[in-house]
């Protein structure tokens, strides 16, 4: 009789563990993941409205590589998220959650309710990145505290270091660069191991230029010519985030990021169901003129 990584008794006379390699092959793949290592373009629909997981399949109907549900700015609870968490993992799109704070405990929770990838908003130096990065990730490449029966892994009870390394590979850890002072910290922000996106927060920083709202500021542009460059060397993926109204300047970025992956946030679903509304709105005023 042995101890599992649940900490419970187990007897491998009535009750053997599956192969090893098992937990690798069972683990549900994080497709983004993967496309940003192959330099592509992938973008993720935010969820902050919408409460039935039907959203989910709408952003994967409409083409959406995964969605964000966004725990900073919106009243959605832990267990909603992971109503939508869990339907992304069954439409084989990536679900990715913003956490609202840097805590260690929002990154493991979210992730055990399947999340495949963490924002970790407010990030100003390497020790924050590092935390973050530890916090998503089991022993030994971090400190996420233990669990079993995950749906990441298809809810299989694997040896513990196999399914920590098999669950290790397909999570992804997106920092983001919002503020002066995590560009001051940026070149060792960008080294921190498993660190895998570097994401701008063009409208904090903005704001943070004091001139919010203005991403023609040639400030934004340079901040970018700088991240995309500590991008290429620690190979990150880069970011961009707050400007779904610009579609030229989010044209412009993934140009100047030619090569790397990139993540592009893509609006929310509250912007989604705004327009075509004023856009029929628009159009049944016109019999009114």
């Amino acid at each position: 009789m042995s101890l599992d990584h649940h900490g419970s008794v187990s007897d491998h006379r009535t009750a053997p563990s599956q192969p090893a390699a098992s937990a690798a092959r069972n683990a549900k793949p994080n497709s983004m993941k993967q496309q940003l290592k192959q330099g592509k373009v992938v973008s993720a629909m935010s969820i902050r409205y919408s409460r039935g997981v039907e959203i989910v399949g709408f952003a994967k109907s409409a083409g959406m590589q995964g969605v964000l549900v966004d725990l900073e700015h919106s009243s959605i609870d832990l267990d909603q998220c992971m109503q939508f968490t869990l339907a992304a993992l069954a439409h084989h799109i990536t679900p990715v959650v913003r956490v609202p704070s840097t805590a260690c405990s929002f990154v493991g929770r979210v992730l055990d309710g399947g999340a495949q990838a963490v924002i970790i908003p407010h990030v100003r130096t390497a020790q924050d990145a590092l935390d973050a990065a530890r916090a998503a990730k089991f022993f030994p490449d971090g400190d996420r505290s233990a669990i079993g029966g995950l749906a990441a892994l298809q809810y299989g009870s694997y040896p513990t270091i196999e399914a920590n390394m098999a669950a290790n590979e397909q999570v992804m850890c997106i920092i983001m660069i919002e503020t002066l002072e995590s560009l001051e910290n940026l070149d060792e922000i960008a080294a921190t191991n498993n660190v895998d996106v570097l994401l701008i927060g063009t409208n904090d920083m903005s704001a943070c230029l004091g001139a919010p709202g203005d991403h023609d500021d040639k400030r934004i542009t340079e901040i970018y010519e700088r991240v995309i460059s500590v991008c290429r060397k620690n190979g990150k993926a880069i970011g961009i985030g707050g400007l779904y109204a610009r579609q030229d300047l989010i044209d412009k970025f993934i140009d100047m990021a030619s090569g790397l992956g990139r993540f592009i946030m893509c609006g929310s679903d509250q912007d989604y169901v705004l327009e075509g509304a004023r856009r029929t709105a628009k159009w049944l005023e016109t019999y009114n003129s």
